[in-house]
């Protein structure tokens, strides 16, 4: 698995694995952020609406 980080002073941002130390940059150590994927759900992943109904396809037909 992987982690992000970035320095708070210069902006500079990493990605390495897991089990490695953390970075340093500045004379700190930079701080862990989440990796882009994990940002924002995408279109497929955030689906509105209840699981039970049905899906409405706008075509007019009644379900």
């Amino acid at each position: 698995m992987k982690k992000a980080y970035r320095c708070d002073d210069c902006g500079h941002e990493i990605v390495q694995d897991e089990g490695d130390p953390v970075p340093e940059c500045c004379g700190e150590k930079m701080k862990e952020i989440p990796l882009e994927a994990c940002r924002d759900a995408g279109p497929e992943a955030a689906r509105p609406g209840a699981e039970d109904e049905p899906c409405e396809d706008y075509t007019g037909k009644q379900i």
